[in-house]
C-alpha cells in the first residue's frame, strides 16, 4: 500500500491529528510548493475539495521531518495564514529558534509555549477594548494560561524589539548564595582531592584560610558546609566529584567510557580467556604448620563464561600451572582457536606462547616448540593495566561470593572483608580444610555448580552458562581434539643442554637422563622436553626440533651399597649394564683395526703429494780459515811431515 492515502474525511481516531496544506508544509520544510506536491508519496496525505472542482491535498504533520514538525508547533508560521505576509512574530530565523528551544529547560519551554500561543491567538485583536475582550474570553476558557491586557502589550513590544527568540532568553534572577567565589575555590582545593576530607573539615580549613588572608569573619557569619556542597553540586557534575575524590582508576571502572562487545559472530568455545585467581581461603598442607592460600589458573569460554579448564595449586603462578590448566580444558572440550591473556610471565615465555616481549605479536619470531605454535592457537594479549578487557575478573568475583565465602577459613580479599571468626579458626585449626579437600570441592563446584548458576551476562538473557553453551554448540563445527600422546606433551617444559659422559643433566631439577642413542650424541646440544610431575621419561629433540628419542631418569646410587640393599644393587647393576651397552655400541660403530705400517703410510703420502721437488740452486763457495787448515794437513800427510802436536790440548 502506498504511503499516499486518500481520505475523504477524518475519522474519530484522527481528530487529534494535525493536517496542514502543501503550502504550509513547504514553508516549514523550506522547500517549494511545487516540489512538495510532486513528492506527496513521501508523506501521509488526504484529499480535500479544491478550487474549480480540482482536488487539493493536506499533509499529516506527524509524517514531516522532525525539524519541520517542531518549527510548525513552535508557531514559526501562522496556522492558517501560510500565504500571509510575515509578521513580527517570525522575524527570527527558524533554525535559531529551534536550536534555542531544544537547549532550553522545562520552565523556559513552558514560558515560550504559553506566550507563543497567546500572541498568535490575540494577533487579530487591535485596540485596548478588543484586547480586553479577548483576554476575558481567553481567561475563561484557559484558566491555567490566564494573562492580562498589560502583559500582552508588554510582550508585543518585547517581540517587536527583540524578536521571538527573546522568549527563550528570558532574564531570570540567579539565586545568590552566601558562598563567595574566593571561598568556593579554596573549598574545592581541599575537598576535591583523594585525601577525601569531610565537608565540615574542608569548610573549617577554608574558614581558617579566610582569616589568615585578613578577612574578619566569625563562625556564625561563615557559610555552613551544606552551603558549600549545594554550590559544588550545582556547578560540578557528580561524576567529576567522584573522580577527584576516588581517583582515575575507580572513575574509569564505574563511570568511564566503555565499549560494548558484540558476541553474535563469536562461535562458542572458539575463544578462551585465562588468568590466575587467589582463593581467599586458608588451607593446610601436611607437614606444614602455617596455613596457606591456594591459587586457581583457569580458562573460561569468552562467549558463555563456562569454565573450560583449570588447575588448583599452592605454588605461585607459573608456566607449568598454565600448561596444566589449558591441557585440562583441551582434554574436556577440545582446542580453542584464540586465547585472550594478560602480559604475565606465565604466558609470555617460550614454552606456552613462544612470545616473550613486545606489544605487537610477531608470529615469525614465535618459538615453534611452544604450545601455541604446535596447536596453531592465535594469541591476544590485553593492554597493560586494562583489566576491563577480560571478563574473567568478574567471574572470579562470582566464584568468591558463591564458593569462597562458604568456608569458615575464608579470610577475605581486604581487611574490611576479613571475618571476625578468622582469628579463632586459625588459632584452633578447626574449620581449615586440607588442600586436597579444598581442591576436591573446588573441582566439583566448577564442574557442577557454577555452570548451573544463573548468569547476569548481557547476552545470556537469564540463561545459565551451561544452558547457553548447549544452545549454541550445535551451531558450530565440533572442536578439534588431540591424541593422548599429544595431550601428555602439552604440559612439558623444555631445557637445552649438551650430552655429557653420564648423559643429559636437567639443571632445573638436578637429575640425569640416559638412553642408548646418547653415546653418538655426546658433546652435541639437544633440547629436552620433560614433565615436572612425571620425570621418569623425557623426550629429546635436535636443533630442527626433530625427535631424537626418549630417555629415562637415572637415579643416584649410594656411595656404599649395604648388604641386602636390593634397590641399590639393582641400580649398580643397571649402571654397569648401561656402560657395557655403550662400549658395545661404540665398538660396533667404530670397530678396532690393525694400524698400518709407517712405511706404507709414507708411501701413501708420497703418492698424494706433488712429484715436484724444490731446486737447491748453485752459487760461489765461501773460503773459510778451516778450508786453509784442512788443505795444509792434507799436504803434510802426503809428504809424511804431519805434526799432530798442533792439535794436542795443552794443560
Amino acid at each position: 500500500m502506498s504511503s499516499t492515502q486518500a481520505i475523504e474525511a477524518p475519522s474519530c481516531a484522527d481528530e487529534e491529528d494535525v493536517w496542514i496544506s502543501t503550502a504550509e508544509a513547504a514553508r516549514v520544510m523550506r522547500l517549494s510548493d511545487r516540489h512538495v506536491r510532486r513528492t506527496l508519496d513521501r508523506y501521509v496525505t488526504r484529499s480535500t475539495p479544491g478550487v474549480n472542482g480540482l482536488p487539493a491535498y493536506e499533509i499529516n504533520l506527524d509524517s514531516l521531518p522532525e525539524d519541520a514538525r517542531l518549527a510548525y508547533r513552535l508557531g514559526l508560521i501562522p496556522h492558517d495564514q501560510a500565504d500571509a505576509p510575515e509578521s513580527a512574530l517570525a522575524t527570527d530565523h527558524p533554525d535559531d529558534i529551534i536550536a534555542a528551544y531544544q537547549r532550553a529547560d522545562k520552565r523556559t519551554k513552558h514560558h515560550y509555549d504559553k506566550w507563543s500561543r497567546i500572541l498568535q491567538e490575540s494577533e487579530g485583536a487591535d485596540g485596548r477594548k478588543a484586547v480586553e475582550a479577548w483576554v476575558e474570553t481567553w481567561n475563561a476558557a484557559h484558566p491555567l494560561l490566564a494573562t492580562s491586557t498589560g502583559s500582552i502589550y508588554r510582550m508585543r513590544e518585547r517581540i517587536a524589539r527583540e524578536g521571538r527568540l527573546s522568549l527563550l532568553l528570558q532574564d531570570r534572577p540567579v539565586a545568590t548564595g552566601t558562598v563567595t567565589d574566593r571561598w568556593m575555590d579554596w573549598f574545592r582545593e581541599v575537598y576535591l582531592t583523594q585525601s577525601k576530607l569531610s565537608a565540615p573539615m574542608a569548610r573549617l580549613i577554608t574558614l581558617g584560610r579566610a582569616r589568615n588572608e585578613g578577612e574578619m569573619i566569625t563562625e556564625d557569619d561563615f557559610p555552613s558546609h551544606h552551603a558549600f556542597l549545594r554550590r559544588l553540586n550545582r556547578e560540578t557534575a557528580p561524576d567529576l566529584i567522584y573522580r577527584a575524590r576516588e581517583g582515575a582508576k575507580k572513575f574509569n571502572d564505574r563511570h568511564g567510557y566503555s565499549i560494548t562487545r558484540d558476541y553474535s559472530n563469536l562461535p562458542v568455545g572458539s575463544c578462551w580467556v585465562g588468568d590466575t585467581h587467589t582463593w581467599d581461603v586458608f588451607v593446610s598442607i601436611p607437614g606444614q604448620v602455617t596455613p596457606v592460600t591456594c591459587y586457581i589458573t583457569a580458562f573460561l569460554d569468552f562467549r558463555t563464561y563456562l569454565p573450560m579448564g583449570w588447575y588448583i595449586h599452592t605454588c605461585a603462578p607459573s608456566t607449568e600451572t598454565t600448561l596444566r590448566a589449558i591441557r585440562a580444558g583441551i582434554d574436556r572440550y577440545g582446542m580453542p582457536d584464540d586465547l585472550l591473556l594478560d602480559n604475565g610471565r606465565e604466558y609470555r615465555n617460550k614454552d606456552f606462547s613462544g612470545i616473550t616481549r613486545g606489544v605487537a605479536i610477531n608470529y615469525d619470531e614465535q618459538v615453534m616448540s611452544s604450545l601455541a605454535a604446535r596447536l596453531d592457537i592465535k594469541l591476544h594479549f590485553a593492554i597493560v593495566r586494562n583489566a576491563q578487557a577480560k571478563i574473567i575478573e568478574r567471574q572470579f568475583l562470582v566464584m568468591k561470593n558463591t564458593f569462597s565465602r562458604m568456608w569458615q577459613a575464608f579470610k577475605g580479599g581486604t581487611v574490611v572483608e576479613k571475618p571476625e571468626r578468622l582469628k579463632q579458626v586459625v588459632k584452633t585449626g578447626n574449620g581449615i580444610p586440607t588442600f586436597e579437600e579444598f581442591r576436591e570441592q573446588a573441582d566439583r563446584y566448577l564442574t557442577e555448580i557454577l555452570p548451573a548458576l544463573p548468569c547476569s551476562g548481557a547476552h545470556h538473557h537469564g540463561m545459565t552458562r551451561a544452558t547457553l553453551w548447549n544452545k549454541l554448540l550445535p551451531d558450530r563445527v565440533p572442536l578439534m581434539r588431540v591424541s593422548r600422546e599429544t595431550s601428555a606433551m602439552l604440559v612439558t617444559r623444555t631445557h637445552k643442554g649438551r650430552i655429557r659422559d653420564r648423559g643429559f643433566h636437567l639443571t632445573p631439577l638436578d637429575c640425569w637422563y640416559w638412553a642408548e642413542w646418547m653415546p653418538v650424541w655426546k658433546g652435541r646440544e639437544v633440547t629436552l622436553r620433560y614433565d615436572s610431575e612425571d620425570l621418569t621419561t623425557v623426550w629429546a629433540y635436535d636443533d630442527s626440533l626433530k625427535l631424537i628419542g626418549e630417555a629415562q631418569l637415572v637415579q643416584a646410587v649410594d656411595a656404599l651399597v649395604q648388604p641386602g640393599d636390593l634397590v641399590g644393587k639393582a641400580q649398580v647393576e643397571g649402571g654397569i649394564a648401561d656402560r657395557k651397552r655403550e662400549r658395545r655400541m661404540l665398538t660396533e660403530l667404530f670397530p678396532d683395526a690393525n694400524p698400518r705400517e709407517a712405511s706404507q703410510m709414507i708411501e701413501d703420502l708420497r703418492a698424494a703429494l706433488p712429484s715436484e721437488r724444490p731446486d737447491p740452486g748453485t752459487g760461489p763457495i765461501q773460503i773459510t780459515p778451516h778450508d786453509h787448515d784442512s788443505a795444509q794437513i792434507r799436504r803434510e800427510a802426503e809428504e809424511g811431515k804431519a805434526d799432530f802436536t798442533l792439535f794436542t790440548r795443552t794443560a
